[in-house]
């Protein structure tokens, strides 16, 4: 004689429901829909500068800004929405669309403030913290020895 094992339905779709359920809690809507709401970061330093690079795809120049206060940077990246396409058609499905994006950074008393440049090119913001004259690492002095 074979044992079967017997599952009962009922217990099936409540399995479901509670497993949805942990997956919903643990999972929030930015990863659900693919969204990321972070920009991906590069930050290195040289002997000179600090360098940060973010990942903005989807923005152009003009829907990025940044500002730098009481040593905190922020960036920021606003999308414009686009309502003429809403009006006309309406998606199926849809995968990805670029979000608004804030991140921001401390920034260490190192830096010279007035010299921050920023390039955004092909969709990467490349930001440079020149740091002040005093916190170069300078070369050993030789003393001579009398």
């Amino acid at each position: 004689m074979n044992i079967v094992r017997f599952e009962n339905p009922h217990y099936r779709v409540n399995r479901n429901l509670v497993d949805d359920l942990f997956d919903r809690l643990l999972l929030n809507d930015t990863h659900a829909c693919g969204c990321n709401q972070g920009a991906a970061t590069n930050i290195y330093e040289t002997e000179k500068d600090f360098r940060i690079e973010l990942m903005l795809p989807g923005f152009n120049k003009n829907e990025v800004s940044m500002n730098y206060h009481k040593n905190l940077l922020t960036v920021k990246a606003v999308k414009e929405q686009n309502t003429k396409n809403q009006d006309e058609s309406r998606y199926l499905q849809r995968e990805f669309g670029a979000s608004d994006v804030e991140k921001q950074f401390t920034i260490p008393e190192s830096v010279d403030a007035e010299t921050i440049k920023a390039k955004f090119r092909n969709g990467i913001l490349e930001v440079t913290l020149t740091k002040k004259e005093e916190a170069l690492e300078k070369s050993p002095l030789a003393i001579s020895i009398s």
